[in-house]
């Protein structure tokens, strides 16, 4: 679940930081964090992911007019003549093969944009890096997260890095900048 979220774009952007976080962090973790989320928005991420699932959609939706109908489809599942509601289910099976293989590249494009984020709060000032640190390690206790997820399962799944991989890049980053 999440915490805080950066969203929209022009006169419309919004970040949202929820109001269990108020309490669980210090003002100097809320403002890293914020940071965070303004890294978000002035990294683009909200255009590039809208731009994208935009496109996606359009491919998705162009396959499924495509399939309903398709002859070489039907006959792939030894079905003679084509009907709307079996290529749906068809549709459906092929998909999950085709969505589970672009999801791969997404989540780590996502993790990417993520460390890109929390450079920018670390960025902003000198103590945003350890105050980031401490800040996520609240979340992360509040939330109760795997604290050691399988690197596969990581790599397929997670849309943000493992806590331990997010800090010591924080740290790193921080100390590359700073020392």
């Amino acid at each position: 679940h999440s915490n805080a979220f950066c969203t929209g774009f022009g006169k419309f952007r919004r970040i949202c930081l929820f109001d269990t976080l108020l309490p669980l962090m210090s003002e100097g973790e809320i403002v890293s964090v914020l940071g965070h989320e303004i890294g978000h928005d002035r990294l683009y991420h909200v255009h590039t992911a809208l731009v994208f699932a935009t496109c996606y959609s359009f491919v998705q939706l162009y396959a499924l007019g495509q399939s309903l109908t398709s002859k070489a489809i039907s006959s792939a599942f030894f079905i003679e003549e084509p009907k709307v509601y079996l290529g749906l289910v068809f549709f459906s099976v092929v998909w999950s093969i085709v969505d589970f293989v672009v999801k791969i590249p997404l989540t780590v494009h996502s993790r990417m944009k993520e460390y890109a984020a929390d450079r920018y709060s670390v960025d902003a000032d000198r103590s945003y890096g350890p105050l980031l640190c401490s800040g996520l390690t609240k979340m992360v206790k509040k939330s109760k997260s795997n604290l050691t997820p399988h690197p596969l399962y990581v790599f397929l799944n997670y849309s943000h890095p493992p806590h331990d991989v997010r800090l010591q890049a924080i740290r790193e980053y921080q100390s590359l900048k700073y020392s």
